[in-house]
């Protein structure tokens, strides 16, 4: 009976340490953001880290990596990760990872163990320091998040079928949130916009930035829906512009803001100021607020609508058009007269060659500039007087003089300039 005593003994010993020897307990911990969020969480444009620790709790190595790897999964909400995953995260613990987006939840990185992780080692008083480590990931919170958006991390890990015998899976997750307190701001950029003209058509507002046409400093103007001047901001070296605390709309309804671009700077509390440019400047187009396209109305002012987040990229196309010497077309008799409020053109070609079309310009006499009302297709080739009209519909007054301007455009892209007619 003795001996049989002692062997069961001896099993139970024998298998105790074969559990003990194959135990296994990853976890995270201690997760926070670093610098920490202020009381009522972080603004627009902030730059924070979120840091927490990751090892095991146990004696023994995790080494089965190459066929039963671990895996942690971090995911955000609000902020953004930028840049390639590997330059995202960082950490020592971080260094036993691959790191890669989720291809399915790209606001999610993924980690899967590239090598063996350390355990604590036989003393669990003084654990190998390679047992564990921080991993670190930087995020931002973007320019034009919501007021009150929640920003949330997630860390998850799954643990491979060898580890969960001894694994406690309340060490498996961490989390932490805030929220954004993210003051309201309207910006964007002024461009020399050569590109969006009848040479090339892209009809998007871009170029090199530009601030001081004929070294003339521009202005611009935010303005109320119902055309105060709420601030005025000088246009920066780079071109960009930006207004700060906006007030938000109180409901879903947006406030209809819009921002006026001229060299006459305007009072705050007054009216907009006289849209105008440097003579020979023209405005190419305005957009808001999303790089594509323009707003089809090349006149100096954008309407910016804003509920509770910023808007940026309310831009500005503006361009110097310079002859590009005779063309094959010649003109006479260009007319402008008024008729029922409205503004008429003639005028005649006794010679066209490879004519494309005729550009009709507009400037009211107040100090604007010349602004794109119109398109009239040309015959093309002629050797016989042609007469072409066009009538100006968005004439204010009757008693208010305006300037009117023709640009022949051949297929080639070159062009001229008519006479100034009033």
């Amino acid at each position: 009976m003795k001996k049989i005593q002692l062997i069961v003994f001896a099993l139970l010993l024998s298998v105790g340490g074969a559990l003990a020897q194959t135990a296994y307990n990853p976890f995270t911990q201690n997760i926070h953001f670093e610098p920490e969020p202020t009381v009522i969480g972080f603004s627009c444009g902030d730059t924070p880290d979120v840091v927490f620790t990751m090892g095991l709790t146990t004696a023994d190595n995790a080494t089965q990596w190459q066929t039963n790897p671990l895996t942690i999964t971090i995911c955000v909400s609000g902020f953004t990760m930028e840049g390639p995953a590997s330059t995202v995260v960082s950490g020592a613990y971080a260094s036993n990872f691959d790191w890669e987006y989720d291809s399915f939840a790209p606001n999610c990185l993924v980690g899967v163990q590239k090598q063996t992780l350390i355990g604590t080692g036989p003393d669990p008083l003084f654990p190998d320091p390679l047992s564990s480590g921080e991993i670190r990931v930087k995020l931002k919170v973007p320019e034009t998040s919501p007021i009150s958006t929640v920003l949330a991390v997630n860390v998850n890990l799954q643990v491979p079928g060898y580890m969960n015998q001894f694994n406690s899976q309340s060490d498996d997750n961490e989390a932490t949130q805030t929220q954004t307190f993210c003051s309201l701001k309207i910006s964007g950029h002024v461009y020399n916009d050569t590109t969006n003209d009848a040479t090339t058509q892209d009809n998007m507002v871009n170029g090199p930035v530009i601030y001081n046409p004929k070294d003339t400093q521009l202005f611009a103007h935010l303005m109320s829906p119902s055309g105060v001047v709420l601030a005025i901001v000088p246009i920066g070296q780079d071109g960009y512009y930006e207004f700060l605390n906006v007030p938000p709309s109180s409901g879903s309804t947006p406030i209809n803001y819009s921002v006026v671009l001229s060299i006459n700077q305007g009072t705050v509390g007054g009216q907009a100021p006289v849209i105008e440019l440097p003579s020979t400047w023209i405005h190419t187009g305005e957009d808001c607020c999303d790089r594509i396209g323009d707003d089809g109305v090349s006149d100096g002012t954008i309407e910016v609508p804003v509920t509770n987040f910023s808007r940026q990229n309310v831009d500005f196309g503006i361009w110097t058009p310079t002859p590009t010497g005779p063309l094959p077309t010649t003109y006479k008799d260009f007319y402008v007269s008024a008729f029922n409020c409205q503004g008429v053109l003639s005028w005649t070609t006794t010679m066209e060659q490879n004519t494309s079309h005729v550009e009709i310009y507009r400037k009211d006499m107040k100090g604007g500039v010349f602004n794109k009302i119109g398109v009239v297709l040309a015959a093309g080739n002629s050797s016989t007087p042609k007469t072409y009209s066009y009538v100006d519909k968005e004439v204010q007054s009757q008693e208010e003089l305006y300037e009117y301007q023709l640009r022949f455009v051949d297929i080639d892209q070159k062009w001229s300039l008519s006479e100034i007619a009033v």
